[in-house]
């Protein structure tokens, strides 16, 4: 392993509970718009989605370093939670694109409770001790 590594250790455990803390306050703003409010998805709340996809691919990326260079987590199921919790808001994205019927606040909802659920399991799977 080399120098980097406790870095990216770090970062990955800070970018985790960043990211699910991000992630569930866009599941509040999805139910405050699609619930209470009755609204649809805006540019601005899309771009927070697609900014979000970006901190999930980051933190994947981290991930897999240190798993190139040899790192494990605790649990090898963390691998696989990790990837769920990447691709859970993009599958979302695509079916609120391509729905003839406007489902968007429904499907980031969905897509949002996913992602946090298996981020809340993929930290609990992936540290030592």
């Amino acid at each position: 392993m080399g120098d980097w590594y406790p870095l990216f250790r770090d970062l990955h455990f800070w970018i985790s509970r960043l990211a699910l803390a991000a992630g569930l306050v866009m599941l509040g703003l999805s139910i405050y718009i699609g619930l209470i409010r009755h609204g649809d998805s805006t540019p601005w709340f899309r771009r927070g989605v697609y900014a979000m996809v970006a901190v999930m691919a980051i933190e994947a990326l981290i991930g897999l370093a240190m798993l190139a260079a040899g790192g494990r987590p605790h649990e090898d199921v963390h691998l696989i939670y990790g990837a769920g919790a990447v691709l859970a808001l993009p599958f979302f994205i695509f079916v609120e694109r391509t729905a003839t019927k406007r489902p968007a606040m429904g499907s980031y909802i969905w897509g949002f409770g996913l992602m946090a659920a298996i981020m809340l399991r993929a930290i609990m799977t992936g540290a030592a001790g």
